[in-house]
C-alpha cells in the first residue's frame, strides 16, 4: 500500500461502524457502535479517519478541553500498520490542534504503544493519569 493512495479527513457519522468495528478487534469491546454514536457531537471536530478505496484504516478519537486535543484512541488495522498510517494522522492531529491554540496534545495509549508516541515527540508528563470505574 502506497502512502499517497490513503487519504486523511474528519470523521463522520457514516463512517462509525467501521471505526466501531476496528475498535472491536482490538479489545476496546463489543459495544464501542452505541459508544461512538452517542459521543460523535463530542468527537467530530478533531477526530479522524484514514481512507484507502472507501475503506476505514485507521482513525485517532480525539476532542478538545480549550487547552488540550485529548487523543483517547488511535487505532489501525493490522493489514495497515506499519505504514506510517497512524504517524500521519497524529501528524494531522497536530496541525488540527495548532491551528485550534490547543497548548499541546494528549495521547491516553496502553503501555505497549508508548515507544510509538515517543518517537513522535510526546514526552512522559509529570502528572499520573487516574482512573475511576463508574
Amino acid at each position: 500500500m502506497a502512502e499517497n493512495d490513503v487519504i486523511i479527513r474528519p470523521l463522520t457519522e457514516a463512517d462509525l461502524a467501521e471505526v466501531a468495528a476496528l475498535l472491536a478487534a482490538q479489545e476496546f469491546g463489543d459495544d464501542s457502535a452505541p459508544r461512538l454514536r452517542a459521543a460523535f457531537a463530542h468527537l467530530q471536530n478533531f477526530s479522524l479517519v484514514a481512507m484507502r478505496a472507501d475503506h476505514v484504516e485507521a482513525a485517532a478519537l480525539a476532542t478538545f478541553n480549550g487547552w488540550h486535543i485529548f487523543l483517547s484512541h488511535l487505532v489501525v488495522a493490522p493489514s495497515a500498520r506499519e505504514k506510517g498510517i497512524g504517524k500521519r494522522l497524529v501528524d494531522t492531529l497536530a496541525r488540527a490542534a495548532a491551528a485550534a491554540g490547543a497548548k499541546g496534545l494528549i495521547a491516553d495509549a496502553r503501555l505497549s504503544a508508548a515507544g510509538f508516541f515517543q518517537k513522535l515527540g510526546f514526552r512522559l508528563p509529570g502528572a499520573v493519569f487516574l482512573i475511576k470505574d463508574v
